[in-house]
């Protein structure tokens, strides 16, 4: 993992999330697909700052040095509110499958898989309600870029089930 490296990533509380100005820790961490660049710098998102803390290979500067995510989370509690576990354990399962992920925004990640393939991701909880329309969208935007879709539902146990999304055309 990273080279059995232990990189270092400064915490910013405001936007809960992870900056990295070292080129070569950039370099190192853009290669397999974690944080997105911008200008000098990456910025990695809640929940790859918390994957790589539970993969011991970062260490998180705030005014001090936080080496495990309980630390982190108590600190910063109102960083992890709103959807984190689901979206942790979706984005956990899917790199301990060996897949590259991208986090394109709150709860919808890019994957690759190993045959080369891009899906998008959209993660939803068990007891949380979606609408139609909202799903529509998701259909909708995979198609519009040429990827397939995925629903990863998180129960409230944390089991994680997949679901394809694929076009079918119902005969009369």
């Amino acid at each position: 993992m990273l080279a059995n490296k232990e990189y270092n990533v400064i915490f910013d509380p405001k936007e809960c999330i992870g900056l990295v100005k070292d080129p070569n820790t950039i370099e190192a961490l853009d290669k397999r697909w974690f944080g997105r660049r911008e200008d000098d710098r990456l910025i990695l998102s809640i929940e790859e700052l918390s994957y790589l803390l539970l993969k011991g290979a970062i260490k998180v500067l705030d005014d001090g040095e936080i080496s495990d995510l309980e630390t982190l989370m108590s600190k910063y509690y109102e960083c992890f509110k709103t959807m984190f576990w689901p979206k942790l354990v979706v984005y956990n399962d899917l790199r301990s499958r060996g897949r590259r992920v991208k986090i394109l925004s709150d709860r919808v990640f890019i994957v690759k898989h190993k045959d080369g393939s891009l899906k998008m991701v959209v993660v939803l909880e068990e007891k949380r309600l979606v609408r139609a329309e909202d799903i529509y969208k998701y259909v909708k935007q995979a198609r519009s870029n040429g990827l397939g879709l995925v629903l990863a539902l998180v129960s409230l146990q944390g089991d994680l089930t997949y679901y394809e999304v694929i076009d079918i055309e119902l005969a009369r």
